[in-house]
């Protein structure tokens, strides 16, 4: 699905991660990306569904941002990447410029809560950030209807309490898909 500059960039952020992770660093020094299974499905499924407005919540480094440009150059869309730390995000550019997708990506620098009202309307979402801050960055999001939205982290930080918010929400079709990390999908029928 990735072509071999865009797999070779996501192994090299993954081995990365785990170097970091294995290394004890504390949280604020380690790169934290999306697991490479997560980021395949994610691809496929934003450019499955044909997603032209792609809004993703924590860039980190960039494995994600890969994922979701692809899936943007291939539905024809755009990528609005939103990463709160100035280095990962640089990094992420640079990793975009090489694999050949910075036209389909917009990069945003600062707090999601005052970027996420500035992006418009999205048709695919990425919430990958604080996770504390799920909920709320979710409620503030601007979705077409049938908008795909995937949270990662549901398993391995227990996020209960978001899973349960989300299927609650009405016209909210949602499931929780046991990859990576944990993925919970949500399909807004009537927007949002």
């Amino acid at each position: 699905m990735f072509s071999t500059a865009q797999q070779a960039a996501i192994d090299r952020l993954w081995k990365r991660k785990l170097d970091q992770d294995g290394k004890k660093l504390p949280q604020g020094e380690r790169h934290r990306n999306l697991e490479p299974d997560s980021a395949l499905v994610l691809c496929a499924m934003a450019s499955g569904v044909g997603a032209k407005r792609i809004l993703e919540i924590g860039g980190s480094s960039g494995l994600s941002t890969i994922a979701l440009a692809e899936a943007a150059r291939r539905s024809g869309g755009r990528l609005a990447s939103i990463e709160l730390e100035p280095k990962r995000q640089d990094e992420a550019k640079r990793t975009i410029q090489e694999v050949g997708l910075a036209d389909r990506v917009d990069f945003l620098l600062g707090d999601a809560a005052v970027l996420i009202p500035r992006c418009g309307e999205s048709d695919f979402v990425l919430i990958d950030c604080e996770k504390d801050d799920y909920v709320r960055f979710l409620g503030m999001l601007r979705l077409s209807a049938g908008a795909l939205v995937a949270a990662d982290n549901i398993l391995s930080h227990d996020l209960k309490d978001y899973v349960a918010h989300v299927r609650a929400l009405p016209g909210v079709e949602s499931l929780t898909l046991p990859i990576g990390k944990g993925l919970e999908i949500s399909r807004f029928t009537k927007g949002h």
